[in-house]
């Protein structure tokens, strides 16, 4: 049949947040199984269970500790999954992730609780799948986004702050990602309508950062930390959701796959730490040097990388060159990832290289 569905992810956020729980989960069943990591769980379980009644939890699971197939085999012939009609998926992207290529796996439908804004994982139809050693593997694609996503600001204020800068250096990245990939391209209505979303995000984000960082230390639940939370989480999610995967992420993605390859740097460094130094490649090697700066400074100001040197590949200028072991590991990793498959002209590790060089001699002109 020839037939094109778009099926959006919703929403509620703030304090009160999980209020609404059964008023939205309660048609789709009356038994859910929590599955998550143990701090996210522990954060948010009291909040979750204290506003059921006639949803009853039948189970709380850890998900596995990686977002990989494995722990997706295993969850799905636990007896709490097998027993629920429905999946609370609790915490960061990997756990979300998990647990939505286990509902598409078992069919059964997902609400997501993020207890992070680190990502936008808990308003996607996509997982980012890992081998058990943490190296990026696959995407793995679900018909739709989670049914709905509990954002409950009280909770993500009182997460660690290192993945609230995480997040906003990953929706940062966007905006310029997308303008790239989809220079050449004639864009149907989906993918026209995924840009006009996410066309000022990045932009948006920076104006806003340095308040919405101001009230997450604070603890302050304000109208700027939840549109910078909500461009994290649901912004971004939308494009994904609207938009082919090829517009969306380019080589600031491609980069952190490729440094995935390297032990030390995938159990050290966040996802959106990683993209926001690849975005300033992006930059730096598509000659967009003013909105190069422009991120360069943002970065600057929230302590995200902003030299290779900051991920810890190469600690002097000599290192930096196909010779050495990691950064070719990465360079052969970023290239090798689907993330370039739709670019405006060809990219190959010769340019990326040229541009971590052209970015280490930025950095070093403004120490």
């Amino acid at each position: 049949m020839n037939i094109k569905n778009l099926i959006l992810p919703n929403y509620s956020i703030g304090i009160d947040a999980y209020k609404n729980i059964e008023e939205i989960c309660i048609n789709y069943g009356k038994k859910a199984v929590i599955i998550g990591g143990e701090k996210s769980i522990f954060v948010s379980k009291e909040s979750i269970l204290k506003n059921l009644n006639k949803i009853k939890i039948n189970g709380i699971l850890h998900y596995g500790g990686e977002a990989s197939y494995e722990n997706v085999d295993i969850l799905k012939n636990k007896k709490e999954v097998k027993e629920a009609d429905i999946i609370f998926a609790v915490g960061g992207g990997k756990s979300i992730d998990t647990s939505k290529t286990l509902s598409e796996t078992i069919n059964k439908p997902l609400f997501a609780f993020p207890t992070l804004a680190s990502n936008c994982a808990s308003a996607t139809s996509l997982s980012v799948m890992y081998n058990q050693d943490g190296s990026f593997k696959d995407l793995f694609h679900q018909k739709k986004p989670p049914i709905h996503t509990f954002i409950n600001s009280d909770i993500i204020l009182n997460s660690p702050e290192r993945y609230f800068i995480a997040g906003i250096g990953d929706a940062a990245s966007k905006q310029y990602e997308t303008e790239f990939s989809i220079r050449n391209e004639n864009l149907d209505y989906n993918n026209f309508l995924g840009y006009q979303i996410i066309k000022n995000c990045s932009n948006d984000i920076i104006k806003n950062a340095v308040q919405s960082l101001n009230d997450f230390r604070n603890k302050k639940s304000s109208d700027i930390l939840e549109r910078v939370i909500l461009h994290i989480i649901y912004t971004t999610g939308l494009t994904s959701v609207t938009m082919k995967d090829d517009y969306h992420i380019s080589l600031a993605h491609a980069m952190y796959n490729g440094l995935t390859k390297i032990k030390s740097i995938a159990e050290n460094l966040f996802h959106g730490e990683m993209v926001a130094y690849g975005i300033l490649l992006l930059l730096t090697l598509d000659n967009k040097i003013e909105d190069r700066d422009k991120v360069f400074y943002f970065n600057k100001s929230l302590g995200l990388p902003t030299s290779i040197k900051d991920i810890g590949i190469a600690n002097k200028e000599k290192d930096i060159n196909f010779n050495n072991e990691y950064l070719n590991s990465a360079l052969e990793g970023a290239i090798a990832a689907k993330d370039l498959n739709i670019s405006p002209y060809k990219i190959n590790k010769d340019m990326i290289l040229k541009a971590i060089i052209d970015l280490e001699d930025y950095n070093n002109s403004k120490r």
